[in-house]
């Protein structure tokens, strides 16, 4: 590597470091300020917002990196063509694809992390996401105790808390249980406490009333009790177990898959998961596909800004000409997606993106050649042993 190949490959890993931070925090508290008021709003705690949080980044990063690589490397070579420093190159008569060279290592740098968080971090965050959502989701504090507001953790009950000491008792007690077909009971007590264990959990009233209505003789019944024990491990959702008869069933969600786990994939484990198996597949190819897509991004923005000389008016034309042909290939990846739908063998169509991708850099390469100032300027590299 050339000191040309490292300046420019410095320059474009630093602002792809600022770009990508600036990014990564703009979706993270976007996709935080939902999360922690649906957290707040379920009684959970600071901890548990900044735990999920946290496992939301991987996959944030993965899909914010192509971005931060493609505006990274637009702002360093636009710099370059301002400052007259690529003029000078281009002058010297070093070719463009000598020049590109720095942008190549770049691009399969871009291509390095996004693969390794596509195959990696990423599902594991994804697995370790939903499963974190799913517990807190079927937290009995998260489901239970929310004063003021009427709830169904299931079909046939409905449970209000009226306010929640400081101390975690709870007043202002109604339970109203209608799971059987022949009797309603309906509870109400002035305070009550939650007990739990690992596998139990009951509420215990305290100086209330039950009131009975018998459906098959339409007669009420009224108890008063100092003290009375209600089982209310039923009120909660079942949880997902990750198991079955025939053993370990995967994720119910391809993006928390791992990658061998991917490949490994057929027809009975989909049916098992509850996934589509061309979901599984087109998966698998996207994975790798999207670690190609982000190897030609850069590639792409730098070899649209040299199609023009230095000019005083600005590079914005060439800057909207990356721009606009990057959108489209990106966006291509939801309308290949749209084919795979109950095919699974046009999965592969995955790596159509990356290769439209090589089309559109060959293309704009050999616009690049083709202009005017090549064609007068070309010729041997002169600067091989560095610039």
């Amino acid at each position: 590597m050339t000191r040309y190949d490292r300046y420019i490959l410095l320059m474009c890993l630093s602002f792809f470091g600022f770009f990508a931070l600036v990014l990564v925090s703009v979706y993270w508290i976007n996709q935080g300020v939902d999360l922690f008021d649906q957290l707040i709003s379920d009684g959970q705690t600071i901890l548990a917002f900044l735990e999920l949080t946290t496992l939301a980044l991987p996959p944030i990063i993965m899909m914010v990196l192509p971005v931060a690589g493609f505006v990274a490397t637009l702002y360093v070579f636009n710099r370059l063509i301002t400052d007259s420093e690529l003029v000078i190159l281009q002058t010297a008569g070093i070719s463009p694809l000598r020049l590109l060279r720095p942008v190549f290592y770049f691009g399969a740098i871009m291509a390095f992390l996004v693969a390794g968080l596509s195959n990696g971090l990423a599902p594991q965050a994804e697995a370790q996401f939903r499963e974190r959502s799913n517990i807190l989701g079927n937290d009995l504090v998260a489901q239970l105790l929310r004063a003021g507001v009427f709830q169904s953790p299931i079909s046939g009950i409905t449970i209000y808390i009226s306010d929640i000491s400081p101390e975690g008792e709870l007043q202002g007690l109604f339970i109203h249980d209608r799971r059987s077909e022949t009797r309603e009971v309906t509870y109400r007590a002035d305070r009550g406490y939650l007990l739990r264990d690992a596998e139990n959990a009951r509420m215990i009233l305290v100086s209330g009333r039950s009131i009975t209505l018998d459906r098959v003789t339409n007669r009420l019944s009224n108890l008063s009790f100092e003290r009375l024990n209600y089982d209310i491990t039923q009120t909660l959702s079942p949880t997902a177990s990750g198991s079955d008869e025939e053993g370990e069933v995967p994720t119910k969600n391809e993006r928390a898959m791992s990658t061998p786990a991917l490949i490994a994939a057929d027809q009975d484990l989909a049916n098992r998961a509850g996934i589509p198996l061309d979901r599984i597949k087109w998966e698998l190819h996207y994975r790798f596909a999207q670690a190609m897509f982000a190897f030609f991004v850069p590639l792409i923005a730098a070899s649209c800004l040299m199609l023009r000389n230095f000019s005083r008016l600005g590079l914005w034309a060439q800057i909207m000409l990356a721009v606009g042909l990057v959108i489209p290939l990106q966006m291509s990846k939801n309308l290949l997606s749209a084919q795979v739908i109950n095919a699974p063998h046009l999965a592969p169509l995955a790596y159509v993106q990356p290769l439209l991708c090589a089309v559109v850099f060959g293309a704009v390469l050999l616009a690049v050649y083709k202009t005017a100032h090549w064609r007068r300027m070309r010729q041997p590299d002169l600067v091989e042993g560095g610039a």
